[in-house]
């Protein structure tokens, strides 16, 4: 039931959000396109979608603990609901304030560049910031997934930690657990190269939807190079700032939701006679003593690598997508573009 609801809701959601964002698109018979300008002001819409989802995390631990002091626990579909709602606020917020990026670092980029690289890709940005929130919207779900593996993963490394302090031997559970993030870690990687394919596909057309535009450019003495400086500085400028978002984003609500591991801060009554003094109610408390188990708590370390390699593996795949669109810039600038009905 579950697959059939993702197999036949995908096409849904892409439907209905392709249909959003082109609502205000006309096509005309002869290719003649008439666009009004408007300067938007910025929506708080992405801030407020993150910041929902990181409550919802957030409020799962008091919540079991609320349901812990009367003995009970929570429904399964409250923690489903605050899990499920909280990652897809998340990440929706994640993707839609790229375009927020985008258009931040287009303003940017206008007020403070004098390069005419920059330029030429500050205008792309402010005249469509959610161009690049569409081509990476996969890529910063992967990297939002992996930071929340990261975390997780330093929370098991943690709770190993304790278990060894604790006189313990780290057992097959903890195994079990660091394998499964491996494979976590491995298909968060084919997601991020199957994202960069798509990122590839996204840039070869946006240069060749614009090979007219760029071929004129030419045409009048703009160099080849510094139209693939400015596609270049247009795929990187939000691309690098968006996954900064999406690691932090991602790994949040991991260190909020499991917090650090900790064992001991109860009490015990020790006997310290024998047998039958400790049997007999007469005798047993003249030799019973209280033991105070001392609370070990190991905090988890911040996966600073890990989340390194995954931010850089990103900016990579952006790198690697730009290299791939540039060698189809050459024939798309070429004068004979021109002509071209």
């Amino acid at each position: 039931m579950a697959f059939a609801a993702v197999l036949l809701g995908l096409p849904v959601v892409a439907g209905l959000a392709t249909a959003l964002m082109l609502r205000r698109v006309t096509v005309s018979p002869l290719g003649v396109a008439r666009t009004e300008r408007r300067e938007r002001g910025l929506r708080p819409w992405a801030g407020i979608l993150i910041g929902l989802g990181l409550v919802a995390f957030a409020s799962i631990g008091p919540i079991n603990r609320w349901y812990a002091t009367r003995d009970t626990q929570p429904p399964e579909w409250l923690t489903s609901a605050l899990l499920t709602g909280g990652g897809l606020a998340a990440l929706v917020g994640v993707v839609v304030g790229t375009g927020w990026i985008s258009y931040v670092t287009g303003r940017l980029l206008r007020r403070w560049a004098r390069r005419p690289a920059t330029l030429l890709a500050a205008a792309r940005l402010t005249s469509d910031p959610w161009a690049g929130s569409r081509a990476f919207a996969a890529l910063l779900a992967a990297v939002l997934l992996g930071a929340g593996a990261a975390g997780m993963r330093a929370y098991f490394e943690a709770a190993g930690e304790l278990e060894r302090r604790s006189g313990g031997r780290r057992g097959g559970t903890d195994d079990f657990y660091l394998s499964t993030m491996d494979l976590v870690d491995l298909a968060v990687a084919v997601a991020m190269v199957v994202a960069a394919g798509g990122l590839v596909v996204a840039l070869v057309e946006g240069v060749t939807a614009r090979r007219r535009a760029y071929a004129a450019l030419v045409a009048t003495g703009v160099p080849a190079a510094t139209i693939g400086r400015s596609i270049a500085w247009q795929a990187l400028a939000p691309a690098v700032p968006a996954v900064a978002l999406a690691l932090t984003v991602g790994l949040l609500p991991g260190r909020g939701l499991f917090g650090a591991p900790s064992s001991g801060g109860y009490t015990s009554e020790v006997c310290d006679a024998g047998e039958q003094l400790c049997t007999d109610p007469a005798t047993r408390e003249q030799y019973t003593r209280v033991e105070v188990e001392s609370l070990v708590s190991v905090t988890p370390d911040l996966p600073l690598g890990h989340l390194a390699w995954l931010g850089s593996g990103a900016v990579a795949a952006v790198l690697v997508t730009v290299a791939i669109g540039l060698l189809f810039l050459r024939s798309g600038t070429a004068v004979e573009e021109l002509r071209a009905t």
